[in-house]
């Protein structure tokens, strides 16, 4: 997810700057303030702190990456990802992408019996809808997860994270506070509010993640109406999107995938709730999990609020695991 770190003209000029605070933004397309404002355009979805860099033998280019990624996934029926149109996030960030290998090697927050817990931290009031919401987050990410969940007690945003002249929350600063209080047991805490957050220079963002810290920070403001399926379906892909950063999982740029980039919302919405079966090859390193079982789960609760389609994908996927080919172990590597 890193991006190139020239200054000038550079989108990624942010991840910069924030990098002298500890906390840097990858992943996103980051603009001044003046010029989003006078496109009149949304320019962010996420945010996370860079990865430790790999070793020197590993930094390919993206087009070599895509070459690896495509051979060790060569009888896989998903579509790969084509060329980006003029403003989507891969048009303005050149994005390296990151190999299964490359991935292995620098995950270090993997689910053991002393670390197996997410926890959902609510920020701040929420109504009875957004509560309901919340709850529906817990359960789904309980299960793409394959992990525990705990919704903690509610706690108000800290006043320190308050900017009053842009009546908005500085999100890395929410995450600076919560990196003081990870419990030993967590994989992540992520915390949930409605309250308009932003990032350095960026209009706002949708969240921000902290690879180091295990923290992560979602705003529902700008997802709609509560209680709609279209709120949910955003809030339940914020959920899959940025917990995968806390693992470790830069953004996708091999297939259509939930850890695709995005540059505005509607180019979130176009994107599936699934991860492509790299990254989901990554999340199973981090978890653990038995995959049958999980897609089990996942059809199941798809089922139960509705989301036809993505029932229907994971069905499909559970087939494709039944095939005498399918790939149950790692996969196989590639001469780089």
């Amino acid at each position: 997810m890193s991006a190139n770190e020239q200054r000038g003209g550079d989108p990624s000029a942010v991840g910069v700057l924030r990098a002298r605070r500890g906390i840097r933004t990858l992943g996103i397309c980051a603009v001044p303030l003046v010029a989003v404002l006078v496109l009149g355009a949304v320019l962010l979805l996420d945010g996370a702190e860079p990865l430790r860099r790999a070793p020197a033998r590993t930094r390919l280019t993206p087009e070599r990456r895509k070459q690896i990624v495509y051979a060790q996934y060569a009888g896989v029926d998903w579509l790969k990802l084509g060329e980006p149109k003029p403003g989507e996030w891969l048009s303005i960030l050149a994005e390296p992408g990151q190999t299964y290998e490359e991935y292995v090697r620098v995950a270090r927050n993997l689910k053991s019996e002393r670390r197996d817990t997410i926890y959902l931290l609510p920020l701040g009031r929420m109504d009875k809808q957004t509560t309901a919401t919340l709850n529906q987050m817990a359960e789904f990410a309980g299960i793409f997860f394959a992990c525990k969940v705990r919704v903690l007690p509610a706690v108000a945003l800290p006043k320190s994270a308050y900017v009053h002249r842009r009546k908005q929350y500085d999100a890395a600063e929410i995450l600076r506070r919560m990196a003081r209080h990870v419990p030993k047991d967590a994989l992540a805490v992520v915390g949930v509010t409605t309250a308009d957050l932003y990032s350095g220079r960026l209009a706002f963002v949708f969240g921000l993640a902290s690879l180091r810290s295990r923290v992560a920070v979602y705003s529902l403001r700008r997802y709609g109406t509560p209680g709609t399926p279209e709120f949910l379906r955003r809030a339940l892909k914020i959920v899959a999107h940025e917990t995968g950063h806390v693992f470790a999982i830069t953004h996708c740029i091999f297939y259509r995938c939930c850890m695709n980039g995005s540059n505005s919302l509607d180019e979130s919405d176009s994107q599936p709730l699934h991860y492509c079966p790299l990254c989901h090859d990554k999340l199973r390193h981090a978890l653990a999990f038995d995959p049958e079982e999980r897609f089990k789960k996942l059809a199941a609760f798809y089922d139960k609020i509705g989301f036809e389609q993505e029932a229907r994908v994971v069905r499909g996927r559970l087939e494709g695991l039944a095939a005498p080919a399918a790939a149950e172990a790692a996969p196989a590597a590639v001469e780089e």
